[in-house]
């Protein structure tokens, strides 16, 4: 009889359960209840993250293009003197991150402005004459590189501009000719000399066939002063319009 008695119990709580809920309503773990559902202004309600678009990861592309600019060039924080040069430089991209390049640029040296003499006087700025037999007098540099471009980002100017661009490291030998006397007595020659440059730098993309390029380098090369052999070291600061060709 007590048996009977829940039985029945049971049996009125079920059916009032089912009165409660609609026919045909979703669960909480119907797939029907994951989707938005229009608010009574008619205005539907977020959708899942799921269904924003993705973010492009890259809008401009080098992979296959071949780079074309004319370059400006000059030194900073000479011993002697500084150098200026304009020429050329082409590098066809073997894909988004590796490239192979070159360049040819020829100019001047100048005095470096804080060169001074000092010695039985007052110290004073040297003529020309006197540094005859000092290294750094560049007049012509060429080279070939391998690039590598690991990073490429965006910056967000003030909300309404997008500035993309790419951070690059190259490498290279390089030779170049300077002038240079053997000794303070004698009058200068030209020599070429043979070393390496490593460089690091950026393009600014301004659009798919257009872009600015900065670079920093440090040339190394083999220089004789005064019949002793040494290294040199040059630090030069590059830019240019690259134009773009290709796919």
């Amino acid at each position: 009889m007590v048996l009977s008695s829940a039985m029945a119990t049971l049996f009125l709580i079920a059916q009032a359960a089912s009165a409660a809920s609609p026919a045909g309503a979703p669960g909480p773990d119907s797939p029907a209840a994951a989707e938005p559902v229009a608010l009574s202004s008619g205005v539907p309600a977020a959708a899942a993250p799921g269904s924003l678009p993705p973010v492009s990861a890259q809008l401009f592309h080098l992979g296959g293009k071949l780079e074309l600019m004319p370059i400006f060039l000059f030194s900073a924080g000479d011993a002697f003197y500084r150098t200026f040069a304009a020429g050329f430089r082409a590098e066809q991209h073997l894909d988004e991150r590796w490239s192979v390049g070159m360049h040819l640029l020829g100019g001047l040296s100048s005095i470096a402005a804080p060169v001074q003499l000092c010695g039985g006087g007052p110290c004073a700025g040297p003529e020309a004459g006197r540094l005859r037999s000092t290294p750094g007098d560049v007049q012509f540099l060429a080279g070939v590189e391998l690039g590598w471009a690991p990073i490429y980002g965006k910056l967000s100017l003030a909300g309404e501009t997008t500035l993309h661009f790419d951070v690059f490291l190259s490498i290279g030998p390089e030779l170049l000719r300077e002038q240079i006397a053997p000794d303070a007595a004698s009058e200068q020659q030209g020599r070429w000399a043979a070393g390496g440059r490593f460089s690091v730098g950026e393009r600014v993309f301004v659009s798919d066939r257009l872009a600015l390029r900065f670079a920093a380098s440090e040339l190394l090369y083999d220089e004789r002063v005064r019949g002793q052999r040494e290294l040199s070291r040059k630090l030069t600061l590059e830019g240019g319009v690259a134009f773009l060709f290709g796919k």
